[in-house]
């Protein structure tokens, strides 16, 4: 994993005094100082260390946050804020955020706890390449040979029921019962995300066969 860190903060005095130590230690870094130039970049940096102000103007960090954390579960996170109060920390990291930092800050304690972050990261990045099928259950992710494929929570549960029963056929009303009943699964749904599966296993060679009249088998 490279040394890519996004820093989202409207405090050019600050934005500045951060990219300067992170370039100083090897880091390639995306200044931005508000979510509409980060959400409007094209593209946009994939794969790396977030570090986000929540008092924003516009657009607060918070909800940046929140949107990171749809489609990536597994970047670190940090956020900055003067927002001191226990109940607003607690927030601040429901959110989705790994770590919280309150201003001012020292940005040498900031520096090691970035880097702690990014080696974590990056060592978890580095087992799941090139080594097979791995499914990563806080992502809602399956990787296959260095490629991630992002699925929905419902598409998840599907195919991870297939995957660990690979050798046997899947009846609708098997896959059915891997839902809560509050989630009111018919047969019609699980055709349709099986649908949708096989588009996006397809991207990583993985078949799901239909058995005419019984259920669904994977095909690795």
């Amino acid at each position: 994993m490279k040394k890519t860190i996004v820093i989202i903060e409207d405090e050019k005095e600050i934005l500045g005094s951060l990219q300067f130590i992170l370039e100083r230690n090897d880091f390639t870094v995306y200044p931005y100082v508000s979510a509409e130039e980060f959400f409007s970049a094209n593209p946009r940096p994939e794969n790396c260390v977030y570090l986000v102000d929540w008092n924003l103007p516009g657009i607060k960090g918070i909800d940046i946050i929140r949107t990171i954390r749809l489609k990536d579960k597994i970047s670190p996170v940090f956020m900055i804020s003067a927002y001191i109060k226990p109940e607003q920390i607690i927030e601040g990291l429901q959110s989705g955020a790994d770590d919280y930092i309150t201003k001012p800050f020292n940005y040498e304690e900031l520096l090691v706890r970035i880097g702690n972050a990014h080696a974590k990261v990056s060592s978890l990045q580095d087992n799941l390449m090139n080594v097979g099928l791995k499914l990563i259950p806080e992502a809602h992710a399956v990787m296959k040979d260095g490629v991630t494929v992002n699925l929905t929570s419902r598409e998840f549960i599907i195919f991870n029921h297939l995957y660990k029963n690979d050798t046997v056929v899947a009846t609708r009303d098997e896959l059915i019962n891997q839902f809560d009943k509050d989630m009111e699964m018919t047969s019609r749904n699980i055709d349709v995300h099986i649908f949708s599966l096989r588009k996006k296993m397809a991207k990583i060679r993985i078949g799901i066969e239909t058995v005419w009249g019984t259920g669904y088998k994977i095909v690795l």
